[in-house]
């Protein structure tokens, strides 16, 4: 799910639907839920919002990617272990990572 912003008060029914059961999840997770109100408009979500969206259809793993160019290594550090603590399916894409589904 690229290029897609989230309305904050309901979860998109049609990405609902969509991940429900999904072995992975790779979700447009550019910002955080603090910098979202100045990015609105913007095309993008936030990594919480992939995991609410995760948990709500029962999607077993989240991959945040599309991450924002202002963030450094550092803070996709602290962004990934923030999600992780938050839900332990959560993880950062990263180049030439490669996934082993089963």
């Amino acid at each position: 799910m690229t290029d897609t912003e989230h309305d904050p008060e309901t979860p998109d029914p049609i990405i609902l639907d969509f991940i429900e059961d999904a072995d992975l999840v790779i979700y447009d997770c550019t910002y955080t839920d603090e910098e979202f109100p100045q990015k609105v408009g913007w095309g993008h979500s936030t990594w919480q919002e992939g995991i609410r969206l995760c948990r709500a259809a029962n999607a077993k793993q989240l991959a945040l990617f599309h991450h924002d160019p202002e963030h450094d290594d550092a803070a996709m550090t602290i962004i990934e272990q923030k999600a992780r603590a938050t839900w332990s399916g959560a993880f950062a894409a990263r180049d030439e990572m490669v996934l082993h589904i089963e």
